[in-house]
């Protein structure tokens, strides 16, 4: 389009996903995979010393350092686009097309806001005052303490939980609903929390937190299950509960803007409001995920200088949690289906069953299809399992070109694959 751009940063520069999100958990989280697998050695004939140190400080270390150069290779290439001026600071409006920086005002014809997101932290007794950590603390935590509850059962609190059980620290994770990932189908969740609790995790569903308190070095989580109190001690507390839009500061009040439940409303086309202001990633708690938000940032700033407008699909945007196995997904969920009163079909097909998983004793979970039962398309997949992070790049094309179970059936896989799994499931579906 080649626009005069100006980006307001108050750093440091990077971004969510690089700082404090995908990269640096998942740097993290590939460390407790290695563990995990010098701990099961024997399976596979090898012997080794599982009292293997654990070098915390060099694990956070490394990570620090990839996170730099990720940062640093972002930041480089801002600053050399002739048409972007980077501006060290943190923006408020003083119009719909002023923006007041310091002592600096910017003026500009379209305006997008991509402030991210920050910790939610909810209001319980005794919580603040008890002390806990978040998963930006996580992150930087260079001595682990010998047992953490973590308030949260959905993807940072899932992450974690398996990131710091396989490094040695005794994990309970408190979910207030009646599962895991409280938004996902139930037996994806279910089979999620199985193999969890199979590593040592200790699970409570369905639990109304009541209050906190400390006692020395301890701290004491009062919760309620059915019409019984509970109470459990543990060394550190993991505030997980999400994260909300970080749009406090902008001053939106003073160009119209009026957040609905500390959100900022906005059309399919991704306009607040005010026309001239849009929304993009985090902020919009649309979907927030990084490759939904690059997404958003380009169809925002297309919509900005066109008249044919452009709208975000969201169901054709793969989502994953990283622990292990690993939790992916994309399309419509058989969950969403009951909801919308779709005719479906359920097909399921389990990792134990697959050649594969066997001979790498990766049998864990299943690949789940939600089908239309009247034309046969696949409208969304489900995989609990190894790699399925991956494996869930399969789904976008059979999704994007609305594909059927026949069009699959007729798609050749390499055996012995992670990835043949497909043409199993579609074998007995067809």
């Amino acid at each position: 389009m080649n626009k005069k751009v100006c980006v307001i940063e108050k750093g440091p520069f990077g971004g969510l996903c690089i700082l404090k999100g995908c990269m640096p958990s998942k740097t993290l989280i590939h460390s407790a995979r290695i563990a995990e697998l010098i701990k099961k050695s024997d399976t596979y004939g090898i012997s080794v010393n599982k009292n293997f140190k654990l070098n915390l400080p060099y694990i956070i270390n490394r990570k620090n350092r990839i996170i730099k150069e990720f940062a640093d290779y972002r930041k480089e290439s801002i600053s050399k686009n002739k048409n972007i001026t980077l501006i060290d600071g943190e923006g408020s409006f003083i119009s719909k097309n002023e923006l007041k920086i310091k002592n600096q005002i910017i003026t500009g014809k379209n305006f997008l806001i991509s402030t991210g997101s920050i910790e939610f932290i909810p209001e319980i007794q005794g919580l603040k005052e008890t002390g806990y950590l978040t998963s930006d603390d996580i992150l930087e935590l260079k001595k682990f303490p010998k047992n953490i509850a973590i308030l949260g059962g959905g993807p940072v609190g899932v992450e974690f939980a398996y990131y710091m059980s396989q490094l040695g620290v005794k994990v309970t994770i408190m979910q207030r609903s009646e599962q895991i990932l409280s938004n996902n189908d139930h037996d994806c969740a279910k089979e999620l929390e199985k193999s969890l609790k199979k590593k040592g995790v200790t699970i409570y569903t369905n639990i109304t937190l009541k209050k906190f308190s400390k006692s020395g070095n301890k701290k004491k989580i009062f919760f309620e299950a059915g019409t019984i109190t509970k109470s459990i001690t543990v060394d550190e507390i993991l505030a997980a509960f999400g994260r909300r839009p970080n749009i406090d500061k902008l001053n939106l009040e003073k160009v119209g803007i009026t957040p609905e439940k500390g959100r900022i409303q906005s059309n399919q086309y991704l306009q607040t409001s005010v026309k001239n202001i849009y929304i993009a990633g985090d902020a919009s708690s649309n979907l927030p995920v990084v490759n939904v938000a690059i997404e958003e940032g380009k169809i925002a700033t297309h919509n900005m200088f066109s008249s044919k407008k452009k709208s975000v699909n969201y169901h054709m945007f793969p989502m994953a949690v990283f622990s292990h196995p690993e939790f992916a997904w994309i399309g419509i969920s058989e969950k969403e289906a009951n909801e919308k009163n779709i005719e479906i079909k359920i097909g399921k097909y389990l990792f134990n069953d697959l050649g594969k998983a066997i001979c790498l004793n990766e049998t864990d979970g299943f690949i789940k299809f939600i089908v239309n039962k009247k034309n046969n398309q696949i409208l969304g997949v489900s995989i609990v399992g190894n790699e399925a992070s991956d494996l869930i790049h399969e789904a976008i094309p059979l999704l994007y070109f609305k594909a059927t179970l026949n069009d699959l059936a007729k798609m050749p896989h390499l055996h012995p694959t992670f990835g043949e799994i497909y043409s199993y499931l579609v074998d007995e579906m067809v």
